[in-house]
């Protein structure tokens, strides 16, 4: 399940900022920018890395968000995996293993305080504080670091990078307890497409396993 809380922290930070945010604006501005896109699309790769093994995993794909809740993630490699969610029911699909897992959004996404506001549940600055606002030495972007107000052992930091020209965040950093990194890179981002609320339906294939976890 570590693909699929990646991709729900990712979810909510795919958000233009300002040129020049400084402290506390820049969450302002992210928040006010992010209620501003009815929808967001594009490709990523992520790079997961264990602190104490060095042990590093890559994974690319692409993304469809949909406001208000709507969230599909299509991984394709190292292996075909599927997250969606159509605002009500969370699926995590492996067609390799032939196995789904079915859970309720309010359940799934509250499971971790830091994920709130990914589904538009809350606000970035509700669950966020600002550590430090940072300037790249070549001018081009700001890294903008910030932890969670209420203690998160997967989330024990996040760090954005902000361009100035574009005001795109295009690489998130998450940083959990044990200091163990998962670095998201965005590209090929299109703000507002038409996509149609059929792509955010699920129904598992024939033959597909479907695992409901219990109720917490």
């Amino acid at each position: 399940m570590r693909t699929a809380v990646t991709m729900l922290v990712a979810a909510g930070l795919l958000l233009p900022a300002a040129a020049r945010p400084e402290g506390t604006d820049v969450v302002g501005r992210i928040e006010a920018r992010y209620r501003a896109l009815s929808s967001l699309e594009g490709r990523y790769l992520q790079t997961a890395t264990l602190k104490l093994t060095s042990q590093t995993e890559r994974a690319t794909g692409k993304f469809f968000l949909k406001r208000p809740t709507m969230m599909r993630w299509e991984q394709e490699s190292p292996e075909p995996r599927l997250l969606v969610t159509d605002g009500a029911t969370l699926w995590s699909y492996s067609p390799l293993e032939k196995q789904a897992v079915r859970q309720p959004v309010g359940p799934a996404l509250q499971a971790s305080p830091s994920l709130h506001f990914l589904s538009g549940m809350a606000t970035l600055g509700a669950a966020f504080a600002v550590a430090s606002v940072l300037e790249d030495p070549a001018g081009d972007a700001l890294f903008v670091s910030l932890t969670p107000k209420n203690p998160d052992p997967a989330v024990h930091r996040l760090i954005l990078r902000v361009h100035r020209r574009t005001g795109v965040v295009d690489r998130l950093t998450v940083v959990d307890a044990l200091e163990n990194t998962m670095v998201l890179e965005f590209s090929a981002l299109r703000e507002n497409p038409s996509l149609p609320d059929s792509l955010f339906a699920f129904s598992p294939p024939p033959g597909t396993e479907v695992i409901r976890p219990p109720a917490p």
